[in-house]
């Protein structure tokens, strides 16, 4: 069995900084398609091997779904497990980590409850 630590939450929202370092508008799925390995560290830190349900088609489609733009510069987004989405669930735990990619960075800014 694997134990988390660190943040854990029910049914929570959580605020992140998501900051767009190219001149562009970009969108969503662009931040989901160059950051596979969230989906990865989700599954490896809650345990989940459900691969037809947890997969990154799903949340790249959830990405979509939502047209969310990532304007150059920060981006102040929420998210949460009651988004009632994989992406949701996903970046609500995972972004709280700080990281970065070639064209991102993400950082936690608070929880909501």
């Amino acid at each position: 069995m694997k134990l988390k630590q660190g943040f854990i939450s029910n049914s929570s929202s959580t605020s992140f900084i998501i900051t767009n370092y190219t001149k562009e508008n970009l969108t969503l799925a662009d931040f989901v398609q160059e950051n596979p390995q969230l989906l990865k560290q989700y599954k490896q830190e809650y345990d989940w091997d459900d691969e037809k349900s947890y997969t990154h088609e799903r949340t790249l489609n959830d990405a979509l779904d939502r047209r969310e733009i990532l304007n150059p510069g920060s981006n102040y987004v929420t998210y949460g497990d009651e988004d009632n989405d994989l992406l949701g669930k996903v970046f609500d735990y995972i972004l709280r980590n700080r990281g970065s990619s070639n064209r991102f960075e993400w950082r936690f800014v608070e929880f909501q409850r």
